[in-house]
């Protein structure tokens, strides 16, 4: 509003006004945009976005859910995919949260919503390991008599792989971890994500959005494309 009452309209009005001016009404921050405006590079340049410092992956349900099998299974699958999220930047977490709750919009079921968050003994990115904590996790927030809509997996706490500091009782065999996460990420990638999976990942997908408004493949799938008679 400020800049409009001026008649400052277009960018070139705003390199018409002086830098004390600019200074003086926007701060530091409208004098650097000033400037490069004019031409002098002061805002350095991201070439690579850095890396999270928490992630999270959840869904909701394609259908209230009363069983903790196909929640496990779903949240099972959120873990996994936090890992992978985990090993493209290189990273380790050392908090795992998970998270549970039933659908606000219908007040005529009981409704429940919480989250436990676990340290995990070793900060990691492996699916194994994730997923049995999630797993863990979810057994202290399930309980009878809800209908389900919602679920989610966060993880926090995030290290650079090459700084992880083992537990001093750890006898995990790392180094098979991260060979086999290594070849897991490697079969996904030719052959497509979660070709290869964690047994607790399962392939019921009771879970899993409802998929009726998908948009066809029109390019990638035989039994989509349009026949034209």
């Amino acid at each position: 509003l400020m800049l409009d009452l001026l008649g400052v309209r277009t960018a070139y009005d705003f390199t018409q006004l002086s830098k004390n001016w600019v200074q003086k009404k926007m701060t530091i921050t409208g004098v650097r945009t000033w400037q490069e405006l004019q031409g002098f590079s002061c805002i350095p340049m991201e070439t690579a976005p850095s890396p999270k410092q928490n992630i999270c992956t959840s869904r909701s349900f394609g259908q209230l859910l009363t069983g903790i099998e196909p929640i496990e299974e779903a949240v099972a699958n959120f873990a996994a995919r936090c890992g992978a999220k985990l090993r493209r930047q290189k990273s380790c977490a050392g908090v795992i949260t998970v998270f549970l709750q039933t659908n606000y919009f219908r007040p005529d079921l009981p409704q429940y919503s919480k989250s436990v968050t676990l340290h995990l003994p070793t900060a990691t990115s492996s699916n194994i390991e994730l997923i049995k904590f999630a797993c863990i996790g979810l057994t202290r927030l399930y309980h009878k008599g809800y209908h389900f809509k919602k679920a989610g997996v966060i993880v926090s706490e995030i290290v650079p792989e090459a700084n992880v500091q083992p537990s001093l009782f750890d006898t995990t065999d790392w180094a098979k971890h991260n060979r086999l996460m290594k070849a897991l990420d490697k079969v996904n990638n030719s052959y497509g994500k979660e070709t290869l999976r964690v047994a607790k990942q399962g392939f019921g997908r009771k879970w899993k959005l409802k998929q009726e408004r998908l948009t066809p493949c029109y390019t990638t799938k035989l039994s989509d494309i349009i026949s034209i008679e």
